[in-house]
């Protein structure tokens, strides 16, 4: 690869690339702290011109589709990796669980609820449906290799991962800086919980003999 150019087949070269990345996540955050903000403000956040959202992104909604297209492929390319290695479906859902996390803060508006003004359209919903299909097929590998739970509904499983890591993440953004966790931490914790459940871990006897 040259110098200056971007990923193979992204057409882009390394500069518009990072470009790019700033205006969409600039983008996610604002427009998921609300959905009014002006391209003027993306633009301040991202710190790039006016005309160079604009040429872009020449709508909102096609900066929206942008956002969603970029978390999918994301996600996409962690499924692709977990994919690719061998052990328990269990511990693949656990990396995506953390994988989903540092991907939905980046791009918050992912984690907007079915009401927002700014949800998905058209290929990129079909994509991210998707994606949905991907995991619930982790999901299920897991009840089959005995990794995980087989008296649960896979979408049983599915919502009320998506449902603890979203509301986690979403409180998260309301929290002072200073003091909120990061979304691997969040996604450590939601995967803890997920996969090990509410009981307290147990300690491991010592050695010797029993004091009783």
């Amino acid at each position: 690869m040259q110098a200056g150019q971007g990923k193979p087949g992204s057409g882009l070269r390394s500069d518009a690339q990072r470009n790019q990345q700033r205006i969409l996540r600039a983008a996610a955050r604002l427009l998921a702290a609300d959905p009014t903000s002006t391209v003027q403000q993306i633009a301040d956040e991202a710190q790039v011109a006016r005309p160079t959202v604009y040429r872009r992104y020449p709508t909102r909604e096609a900066l929206i589709e942008a956002i969603i297209a970029e978390a999918v492929t994301e996600f996409g390319a962690a499924l692709d990796q977990v994919a690719s290695h061998s052990g328990s479906a269990a511990e693949s859902i656990r990396q995506l669980i953390g994988r989903l996390a540092r991907i939905s803060a980046d791009y918050p508006i992912v984690l907007s609820g079915p009401d927002a003004a700014h949800q998905p359209n058209g290929a990129a919903r079909g994509d991210m449906a998707a994606l949905v299909d991907r995991f619930d097929a982790q999901i299920a590998r897991g009840q089959q290799d005995r990794s995980i739970r087989t008296d649960l509904a896979p979408e049983i499983l599915r919502h009320s991962l998506f449902g603890a890591l979203s509301m986690s993440l979403r409180l998260r953004q309301q929290q002072p800086a200073d003091t909120r966790l990061g979304p691997d931490e969040i996604g450590e914790q939601v995967a803890s919980l997920f996969m090990e459940g509410l009981e307290p871990r147990r300690r491991a006897k010592p050695d010797g003999p029993d004091p009783t």
